[in-house]
């Protein structure tokens, strides 16, 4: 008996591991384009500041985790921090926003790493489009009929995407230039600011180590050292990675090639072999990810559904999983035909910065009362605050339209909540949650 119930336990080097393996993946491979088009030569600061903005927020993660222990994570902590009414409800169904926002991220970067990778050349963005979709539908389908053939292969995967991110930096660094990394080469304050919504987007994940908290046999010590550990390794591979690219591509390629950049760093130096392996890995590493998201957003909507924030059809059963996943998948696919991946990485960007503030801000409330858990907790709000700002103000001088569908997300989740609210009246049957919360 003992046996077993030590091998439930979640150890701090198998927190990290998950962690890594949430954090490093698809999003990278597209975010670090996307984020250069902005800051040029200075995305590795871009990335530096957004490490620290994460490990800021990790700490109010990890404060709240040992105090409410709960595979809920944020939509716990939401409930925990503002309590059971419309506010936490609506800011747990523009979590879920999120979650698909980031789905369809990640199926659009697949559509651009395939139609170079197949050297697809007319009709570029249907194409994209056409087999973002088509990657979301197929996995979909996989989740409903029960194979697990994605899962078998889903650690494994992490593992050698991990593997190749890493020896990519290595082996660009005896090529960099150092002159391409000087403050002579930065664009300036204001785009580097503008692009820290998107370079934070690429660490997200981290808030899943939080989840793992029950599962530990010493919260209070085991999951903050897994929280920073975690954030501190993909910040150096990160920072290491942005500053060999940038010292071995041009500043027009840096902000022109988008989604490919890696990519095209690789050709730069080992030729079209080295552009065709990271396009390999990258598009290898987007299906991964987006059967991770899939299973998590079917779980996230399961969860939503027991507690009243979502109708009830989420829950249902469907073949080998949910209504939820349906659901989720079809919304996916109408945000990816609707905008460019530019606009869905910005979108997804803002919209779980002001979830983590939110979190921060609960965390404050929680466990931050005094001494230094306040000023760093108070630190973590101030900066995810002032990033969300940011964002606010450069995207509605370079791209207003996404503040108008930043906005519609944002009243999106705050009338479906006051409509389940109406609909369900406070008649409702008690759920099993509410009943334990109750009883607690």
């Amino acid at each position: 008996m003992t046996s077993q119930s030590n091998a439930q336990h979640m150890t701090v080097r198998g927190a990290v591991s998950l962690g890594v393996g949430s954090i490093v993946g698809a999003g990278i491979f597209a975010l670090m384009g996307v984020a250069a088009a902005q800051s040029g030569s200075a995305v590795w600061v871009s990335f530096l500041v957004a490490g620290v903005i994460a490990l800021l927020t990790g700490h109010s993660f990890a404060q709240l985790g040992i105090r409410y222990p709960s595979q809920g994570g944020a939509v716990e902590y939401l409930v925990q921090a503002y309590g059971r009414g419309w506010f936490s409800g609506a800011c747990s169904i523009l979590f879920y926003i999120a979650c698909l926002i980031g789905m369809a991220m990640i199926a659009l970067s697949f559509g651009k790493f395939a139609t170079r990778l197949f050297g697809i050349t007319e009709n570029l963005m249907l194409w994209e489009r056409v087999l973002a979709s088509g990657l979301i539908v197929g996995l979909s389908v996989l989740r409903l009929i029960g194979s697990q053939s994605a899962n078998l292969l889903g650690r494994v995967i992490v593992v050698a995407n991990l593997l190749v991110v890493a020896g990519f930096a290595v082996a660009l660094s005896p090529h960099v230039d150092g002159g391409r990394l000087s403050v002579e080469t930065w664009p300036g304050a204001v785009p580097i600011l503008g692009s820290l919504a998107l370079t934070f987007f690429a660490f997200t994940g981290f808030e899943v180590i939080s989840n793992t908290a029950e599962r530990m046999r010493n919260p209070a010590r085991d999951l903050p050292r897994a929280m920073y550990a975690t954030i501190g390794m993909v910040l150096v591979l990160y920072v290491g990675l942005a500053m060999a690219v940038v010292g071995v591509v041009s500043e027009d390629q840096l902000r022109s090639s988008g989604a490919t950049l890696l990519a095209v760093a690789a050709r730069e130096i080992f030729g079209q072999f080295g552009f065709t392996l990271l396009l390999i890995s990258a598009v290898i590493s987007s299906v991964t990810c987006l059967n991770g998201g899939l299973f998590g957003v079917t779980s996230t909507t399961f969860t939503l559904a027991e507690r009243g924030q979502l109708p009830p059809r989420f829950k249902r059963q469907i073949g080998a999983s949910t209504r939820g996943l349906t659901i989720s998948a079809v919304l996916a696919v109408l945000l990816l035909n609707l905008f460019t991946l530019e606009t869905v990485a910005s979108l997804g960007a803002a919209t779980s910065l002001l979830v983590y503030s939110l979190v921060n801000f609960g965390a404050l409330r929680l466990v931050g009362r005094e001494g230094l858990q306040r000023i760093v907790i108070m630190a973590s709000v101030l900066a995810c605050s002032f990033t969300v700002v940011i964002w606010l103000l450069y995207t509605l001088v370079t791209a207003p339209v996404s503040i108008a569908v930043f906005l519609t997300f944002l009243a999106i989740a705050g009338i479906a909540e006051l409509l389940l609210r109406r609909v369900r009246g406070r008649i409702r049957p008690q759920s099993d949650w509410e009943a334990d919360t109750a009883s607690q």
